[in-house]
């Protein structure tokens, strides 16, 4: 550790570069307190690193003491949190599909589609048609969503298709209600 004087002077700026460079531990807290940048405009290098001291072995802790066995005392809140958050998405995810499935059976996905703007096929947005009600087996992939077999009336056939998925939902939900695992 410096001595006591030569930190004062450095702090008040009053040191001489040559003292900053001659002892390691000062010219750290020079180079902490002011920057590498400025010690190198004032003239002022890093002293060269000696060689490493030699390393302290310690040896072996002896036989005479013992040293308690850690067990680390963890509650298991987190896996009853996991297991109810879980059981929630569940729930939460089979109520979204039946909401969604339902919406797309009584009104359409068409509808929201040509009210946002974001679909401009004429078989979906003009009243003539009114068919915004989508079949998922023939419109899952992009494409399928463009083409115009894709786009039923809302309320008609393939009503089968759509009571699978909203069995499939009902299903998700009630695990997610009554899954106690």
């Amino acid at each position: 550790m410096p001595d006591s004087d030569a930190v004062r002077r450095l702090l008040e700026g009053d040191i001489d570069p040559v003292e900053i460079e001659q002892d390691p531990e000062l010219y750290s807290m020079a180079e902490r307190i002011y920057g590498s940048e400025a010690l190198e405009e004032m003239g002022v290098h890093a002293p060269e690193i000696g060689e490493a001291s030699e390393e302290v072995d310690y040896g072996l802790i002896s036989d005479d003491i013992s040293l308690p066995d850690f067990i680390p005392d963890l509650p298991d809140l987190k896996v009853g949190a996991d297991r109810k958050s879980r059981r929630w998405g569940l729930v939460f995810f089979g109520l979204c599909g039946l909401a969604g499935t339902i919406f797309n059976m009584v009104i359409g996905v068409g509808a929201i589609l040509c009210s946002t703007g974001i679909a401009n096929m004429r078989q979906i947005c003009s009243e003539d048609y009114s068919q915004t009600k989508v079949v998922w087996t023939k419109g899952y992939t992009w494409d399928g969503l463009h083409q115009i077999e894709t786009w039923v009336k809302p309320m008609t056939e393939p009503l089968l298709g759509d009571l699978l998925i909203l069995s499939f939902f009902t299903v998700i939900a009630i695990a997610g209600l009554f899954l106690k695992k």
